[in-house]
């Protein structure tokens, strides 16, 4: 730009001209390239256009981040779950095995001493109780029914997004 380019006189305020007075030092400027700067960086959008496509962008990142994130722990907390059924049905078993076991004894043809058939008791008992709380519904299943309804909840919002 030079001195035969057209000028324009400008009022400003002294606030305004102290502001751009001081980022024109910062920036290692005269005031008019300041100003210039200024104006043409408005009309390709602008700093204030760029920091929000920046901050859009870092929105965007971290939105990915924490659904990668909640993607890894569901599919953690699938795993435990597939674990837990399998470890239940062992369970299941071996309840089922103490319970023979223990019904055997209590039948055998031949008097077993009192104290084995008292343990044997105790033993069915026990396994009694732990299959009929086996074959009640856990946490972990009423868990599973309200992540359900959780996950039809964000893809009904993913799709109102979606057409907004």
């Amino acid at each position: 730009m030079g001195r035969e380019d057209p000028q324009l006189k400008l009022r400003l305020t002294e606030d305004m001209k102290g502001r751009i007075t001081e980022a024109a030092k910062a920036n290692g400027r005269s005031v008019n390239a300041e100003i210039v700067a200024r104006l043409e960086a408005y009309e390709a959008g602008g700093d204030v256009g760029q920091d929000w496509k920046r901050r859009f962008a870092e929105e965007q990142d971290a939105y990915r981040r924490m659904e990668r994130l909640y993607d890894g722990t569901f599919d953690v907390a699938m795993n435990y779950r597939t674990i837990l059924a399998t470890v239940r049905g062992q369970l299941l078993q071996y309840v089922g095995l103490v319970k023979s076991l223990a019904s055997i004894i209590t039948n055998l043809e031949g008097p077993p001493p009192p104290d084995a058939i008292d343990l044997a008791t105790r033993l069915e008992a026990a396994a009694s109780e732990t299959k009929e709380r086996l074959s009640q519904e856990t946490p972990l299943d009423q868990a599973k029914s309200e992540l359900k309804k959780l996950e039809a909840l964000i893809s009904k919002s993913d799709d109102l997004t979606k057409r907004d």
